[in-house]
């Protein structure tokens, strides 16, 4: 392909663009700077990014246990889809009031939604975080030093509680202060009205929530890379009856990397990259736990103890059981690399977590741990296990937990960047999105394959002999293939593929040839395929083995039977 004069002149400045960017970024350093970020920034999400991911349908997801089945409803916030960086619009919290899951947005509204149709928007204002104070530093002389994010100032979370004082909402979010021209993380409360059923019933302004703790001390901002690093808040709480809140407040970039000094995560006297212990009656706090960089998800387990899903850098996601009094070891030591893929800075180990206490389960390469929720009355076979969601990788993590070993993690594809997990008093799981979608789950039984089978064949005509030589071959065939609607992540799914265009389902694995291939599985294409795969089309299955042409017409009218039924 040959550009046209004016196109290469504009590719050639694209990419002038890119490498200047990408001097500057480097460095993070340079008058520059500011502009090239937003520029790059700009030009990576039109023509690298491919936009916003589409928007989620209600579909099927399939685990090694249950089967999903979910709800998803759109929650319009409002959101710009051009924004230079959609991170700006991300953020916020999940708890569950009634028979709703109320949403805290980026934007400080709050909406609620049962599961049926779109979400509305509450008649409750989140209280002020001075977000329009702050955006407005990007244009004050006085503040030209700094480079502002005009959407990291966010709302981190959401809960609710019953504590000796009543019922209330509890709000987490990065505030800005104006007169000190710092920022804290703090905790606002909203008291409820005794015996509320619905979040209907309650009106409530920015002025009406409390202000019962802020960490301190009161940051300034500062000058490397971005003045204030919101996204690096943390926030995220879990309530301990009677009247104790636990929260991590995060580090926000302050590790001496994106910032001058020693990583405030190890300063004893800076509540920033801790896990912080409040009261929720005196509002007095004390950091339980030091040496942490940006925990997204908290829960406790069924004894109380605590565990926080930790962002590594690249690499390293940790998953930390809390203990009071222990140094969790960051920026000093990670099983991580910086973002460029080389030794964090003054660490004292390598890839190593040997000096400090070390996480239960790590992640990598990085899956970007956001959300986590402990699992109660869901499925049996889900109890005590921990949900912990992700952003980059797209997809909820089930953690089997044995007391407090952590055993396994089963990946569940999603299909979108999740940046809450919340389970529902009806016992529903809930998503909170970065395309401001929330997924409701329901557990759905697996089908018996083999019942079902079993049943098409007893009442067939077929010989006996064809019948179990059928059987034998179906047990082969499920070693890597499933049946179950959707279900393509080991091999392409069976239920549904007779008649279906080949190389259509949502397996991953496909040959070239067979992804090149034209034409539907009809019974002609899915016998040849059948007695020799790779002649078919190239395919890596090994062939079938099947000597007798009546069992291979006998499988291809199972398959077309299973079509019929869905």
């Amino acid at each position: 392909m040959q550009l046209s004069g004016a196109g290469a002149i504009l590719a050639g400045a694209i990419g002038f663009i890119f490498f200047l960017g990408f001097v500057s970024g480097e460095r993070e350093v340079g008058p520059a700077y500011p502009l090239f970020a937003k520029v790059t920034n700009k030009l990576d999400y039109m023509f690298f990014r491919g936009g916003p991911t589409p928007p989620l349908e209600s579909t099927i997801y399939n685990s090694a246990l249950v089967r999903l089945q979910s709800t998803v409803s759109v929650v319009d916030t409002g959101r710009n889809s051009q924004e230079q960086n959609p991170l700006s619009q991300n953020g916020g919290g999940l708890t569950s009031l009634g028979e709703d899951v109320l949403v805290l947005a980026y934007n400080g509204k709050i909406y609620a939604s049962s599961g049926n149709g779109a979400a509305r928007e509450t008649a409750i204002a989140a209280p002020d975080n001075n977000r329009e104070a702050y955006q407005a530093l990007s244009d004050d002389p006085a503040f030209s030093q700094y480079t502002f994010h005009r959407g990291y100032l966010r709302y981190n979370d959401l809960m609710y509680i019953d504590s000796p004082s009543g019922p209330a909402l509890i709000s987490s979010y990065t505030e800005y202060h104006p007169e000190g021209a710092c920022y804290t993380n703090t905790l606002a409360r909203l008291a409820l009205p005794e015996g509320v059923r619905s979040v209907d019933e309650i009106s409530a302004s920015a002025d009406d929530w409390d202000v019962f703790f802020r960490t301190e001390p009161c940051m300034p901002f500062k000058q490397e890379h971005l003045a204030m690093e919101g996204h690096m808040a943390g926030g995220r709480m879990v309530f301990r009856a009677p009247a104790t809140i636990i929260f991590q407040s995060g580090d926000f970039h302050l590790d001496g990397m994106r910032s001058v000094g020693p990583g405030i995560a190890q300063d004893p006297d800076a509540m920033y990259g801790k896990t912080i212990i409040v009261d929720v009656e005196t509002g007095e706090g004390r950091i339980l736990s030091l040496g942490h960089r940006n925990a997204q998800g908290i829960a406790a387990l069924p004894d109380d103890t605590v565990l926080i899903a930790e962002h590594g850098p690249r690499g390293g996601d940790e998953l930390n059981l809390i203990q009071d009094g222990l140094n969790y070891g960051w920026p000093l030591e990670s099983y991580g690399t910086t973002y460029r893929g080389t030794r964090i800075p003054d660490s004292l180990s390598y890839g190593r977590h040997t000096q400090f206490q070390p996480p239960i389960f790590s992640w990598v390469p990085s899956v970007a741990v956001s959300g986590m929720t402990l699992v109660k009355g869901f499925d049996e076979s889900w109890d005590g296990d921990i949900l912990v969601s992700s952003l980059s990788d797209q997809a909820l993590h089930r953690v089997r937990m044995e007391g407090h070993e952590a055993v396994y993690s089963e990946r569940i594809p999603i299909g979108s960047r999740i940046r809450y997990v919340h389970q529902h008093t009806d016992g529903r799981i809930a998503l909170w999105t970065d395309n401001s979608e929330l997924i409701f789950l329901s557990a759905m039984q697996r089908v018996d394959e083999g019942q079902r089978f079993q049943e098409w064949l007893e009442t067939s005509n077929l010989p006996r002999r064809v019948k179990s030589d059928l059987d034998t071959v179906m047990d082969r065939c499920v070693e890597c293939h499933s049946f179950q609607v959707d279900d393509n992540e080991k091999a392409p799914g069976l239920s549904q593929i007779f008649n279906d265009q080949i190389a259509a389902t949502g397996f991953e694995g496909y040959s070239d040839g067979l992804s090149n291939k034209d034409g539907r599985w009809d019974r002609e294409n899915l016998i040849a395929f059948l007695n020799d795969p790779d002649g078919f089309a190239g395919s890596y299955m090994p062939r079938a083995s099947i000597e007798d042409p009546r069992v291979t017409e006998a499988l291809v009218d199972y398959l077309e039977h299973l079509d019929q039924q869905f």
